[in-house]
């Protein structure tokens, strides 16, 4: 039931900004700007992307450390299932998928790593949110949406943050807390719920070092950064005259608007926000929609196709992966 409900939502939120973002823009004008596009601009976009999930690969290496040291070259073939995984089903059950592939091809603890993920969303979150408030003070928030936006993350991303914080600084503390949310799993997984919160405060402790914290921060930096500069490349194919102060905040808006469960990767909330940069920026409005639907596409497709080729290859089948999210709620170790 509770899946159910949260599918239909995530669909109804996609076609409602699907539709926001389709409103003011003319069929024939988009397919215009679709057909003076150089799409060979692609292939480069698409590599420095690339570059940007070996940056988080190297992420969550260091965080992996605590639970099971690997390389960022092992877990990039895991990093793009998940990514597959978030790209196909919705209510982003990726980030579930990645820990459980990972744990059960590898033999490490599934809710660990699962905590580690939890940590790189919170520090993508917190680096979106500072290039969010850099970029539009530089560029400008000129639509009043996207201050709503930067307002409601930062928001979010300040409690999180302190939260984080203050679970870091007490084992003891973090553990407590932890296992009281964990209370309100299923009674099935309640004789797992200490097993949980260890594996769970076992995570945070890849960030106690400071040199870890160092490390996790700037490559949170420069993998959203290179990313920024993937939107960049691809743009050069539209022919866009805004510099990368407009696409390091086309790529916050976007991703932090996604934060929204949806449908397909972000369909929907990723359009109508880049969108709204571009515009304001002074792009015409039939390049901007084709540009975001480009740019949404070499996002998807890519590591959408690579991760359905590397779970063919690992021999997982797609079937089993669509009910981790409803097997494995609790992610057992």
């Amino acid at each position: 039931m509770v899946r159910s409900i949260r599918f239909w939502a995530s669909l109804l939120i996609s076609v409602v900004l699907v539709a926001l973002f389709l409103r003011a823009t003319h069929p024939r004008e988009l397919a215009d700007a679709f057909e003076e596009a150089n799409y060979w601009w692609l292939i480069p976009g698409t590599g420095v992307l690339f570059v940007a999930i070996m940056a988080r690969c190297i992420r969550w290496s260091v965080l992996m450390r605590p639970v099971a040291p690997m390389s960022a070259m092992r877990l990039f073939p895991y990093a793009i299932i998940g990514y597959m995984a978030n790209n196909l089903l919705p209510a982003r059950a990726g980030e579930l998928v990645r820990a459980y592939v990972l744990g059960d091809r590898e033999g490490v603890s599934k809710m660990g790593t699962f905590g580690t993920i939890a940590v790189e969303r919170l520090f993508d979150g917190v680096t979106l949110v500072l290039m969010l408030l850099i970029a539009g003070s530089i560029v400008g928030f000129n639509d009043s949406r996207l201050q709503v936006i930067a307002a409601v993350s930062t928001g979010l991303f300040v409690v999180a943050l302190a939260a984080f914080y203050l679970l870091t600084l007490n084992e003891d503390r973090a553990r407590r807390v932890i296992h009281f949310f964990l209370r309100a799993l299923p009674e099935r997984f309640e004789h797992q719920a200490e097993t949980m919160a260890d594996a769970l405060v076992g995570s945070l402790r890849s960030v106690h070092d400071w040199r870890s914290l160092v490390l996790v921060s700037l490559f949170s930096g420069i993998a959203w950064t290179v990313e920024a500069g993937a939107y960049a490349v691809i743009g050069q194919g539209f022919n866009m005259d805004v510099g990368f102060g407009h696409y390091a905040l086309l790529l916050a808006a976007a991703n932090l608007a996604i934060i929204i469960p949806t449908f397909f990767g972000g369909t929907g909330p990723f359009e109508w926000a880049s969108k709204l940069v571009l515009v304001g920026g002074g792009v015409a409005d039939n390049v901007a929609g084709a540009y975001s639907i480009v740019a949404h596409g070499v996002i998807l497709i890519p590591t959408t196709v690579l991760g359905l080729i590397l779970l063919w290859f690992y021999g997982v089948s797609f079937r089993r992966i669509t009910h981790v999210q409803v097997e494995e709620q609790g992610v057992t170790p």
